[in-house]
């Protein structure tokens, strides 16, 4: 919420719905090295709904890609480390440049058939990292979205997954307004395994649990359609489309921060906690980059 405040532009509804699973993601699920981003067999994660860029940023800095408070200071600033839109080259541990919706989405299908053509090529001990996508309503609405999610059903991309944040808010209001598709008959169709998670945005364990499952998943992409409400806890934008592309006000903040439990303090970032969720990131990179050392090495024994 801060940053967008400070830039007086950012859509800071979706990164708040969203941050237990970006949390769970980069603290339980995603094997990467913030020590060595491009860590070759490193899992690709990709936020589709590029404008919620914020949630990515605050999620690198807390993992400890190099982004620091003074960055987030800087959002959707000329020049800094924290564009409106990630910009991969631009800022460590983004993948891919988003923000056209379906964009995201289509480079990570792209992705998982990279990934499929190198373990064919090289084998899984080399080659067996999965591809998460995080995708809104948006980029459902999108052509590309369809042609790629058709694809990677009929290639089987089983080492695909894409969360679905199904909010039911465009900027413009209900999603109602402009699409009735079912997505979950959409995408079985296509051949994709569908989860249906349900209201659990805010409960790490069962993220946990339904992430885990669908990594385990073989023969089919996976779906995770994810319950949310743009804006939680907010007390007055919670499931409004105005907590889409509006920061919200000074006000807005300190009322949503008192429902959190924290201080109403700019950019309050706890040292003792920042530390912690960096070590925890940086001593699981360095175990999962030394057992697949381990695991090359012996190849060539």
């Amino acid at each position: 919420m801060d940053a967008p405040l400070a830039a007086k532009s950012g859509h800071q509804g979706t990164a708040m719905a969203l941050a237990p699973l970006g949390h769970v993601l980069y603290s339980r699920i995603l094997r990467h090295n913030p020590k060595n981003p491009q860590w070759r067999n490193r899992d690709r994660f990709i936020l589709s709904n590029g404008h919620a860029s914020i949630l990515q940023y605050a999620l690198l800095y807390l993992n400890g890609y190099g982004l620091e408070l003074d960055d987030l200071k800087q959002f959707r600033q000329f020049g800094s480390a924290t564009p409106g839109h990630p910009e991969v080259g631009h800022t460590a541990g983004v993948e891919v440049t988003t923000g056209p919706l379906g964009q995201g989405f289509a480079n990570a299908v792209g992705m998982a058939i990279a990934e499929r053509n190198l373990r064919a090529r090289f084998g899984s001990v080399a080659c067996d990292h999965h591809t998460f996508v995080i995708a809104g309503d948006g980029c459902f609405m999108e052509g590309i979205s369809h042609e790629a999610a058709s694809l990677a059903g009929h290639l089987k991309l089983d080492h695909l997954i894409c969360i679905f944040d199904d909010n039911g808010i465009t900027i413009d209001g209900s999603t109602s307004l402009s699409c009735s598709d079912d997505v979950a008959k959409r995408f079985s169709s296509y051949g994709w395994n569908v989860m249906q998670l349900g209201e659990i945005a805010d409960d790490l364990d069962s993220l946990e649990d339904a992430l885990i499952t669908a990594r385990s998943n073989v023969g089919a992409p996976t779906l995770c359609i994810l319950k949310s409400h743009i804006g939680n806890p907010s007390p007055d934008f919670t499931d409004s489309h105005e907590a889409h592309g509006n920061p919200f006000n000074a006000g807005h903040v300190a009322a949503t921060k008192k429902i959190i439990g924290i201080p109403d303090e700019s950019f309050w970032a706890p040292k003792e906690l920042v530390t912690a969720i960096r070590e925890n990131a940086a001593t699981r990179g360095a175990e999962l980059s030394a057992n697949y050392d381990a695991d090359i090495a012996s190849m060539s024994e």
